[in-house]
């Protein structure tokens, strides 16, 4: 039992640290920058992109940075425990709505790990996952 507790904590070092990090209990009037993995893939088409999402009550815009692409839409923020939280998101891409949901675990009181799972959404393949990390600004 204990080489299963090792090996889980080597393989998933953010399971590690969860207990000594806490996410906010509401992201109204926060900011975060998310960066996706930057391995491409054809299921996902935004690799290595980096955003910027600002919420405010529940509303957020989201801006993908090195471009003039601004996006807004409506979420809803339930945190599952301290470390672990769930962002579900309706956006209003001009390619036609989005909806999808954020997984996120922290790593740090404002660093972490997101799982992006897309619904439904424009661009193709217009259901997909992919992972990345997001800070939270001050």
């Amino acid at each position: 039992m204990r080489r299963l507790a090792l090996l889980a904590t080597l393989l998933c070092p953010a399971l590690a640290t969860a207990a000594n990090c806490t996410l906010p209990v509401t992201l109204d009037q926060r900011h975060f920058t998310n960066l996706s993995d930057p391995l491409y893939a054809p299921d996902n088409p935004n690799a290595g992109r980096m955003v910027q999402v600002s919420f405010t009550g529940n509303q957020y815009v989201l801006d993908i940075l090195g471009t003039d692409l601004r996006i807004g839409g409506s979420y809803r923020y339930q945190r599952l425990a301290p470390h672990v939280a769930e962002i579900l998101m309706t956006e209003a891409h001009p390619a036609g709505p989005a909806h999808y949901t954020l997984l996120l675990t922290c790593q740090s009181d404002r660093q972490g790990r997101f799982i992006y799972t897309q619904h439904d959404g424009p661009i193709a393949p217009r259901q997909r996952q992919n992972s990345g990390h997001w800070t939270l600004q001050p």
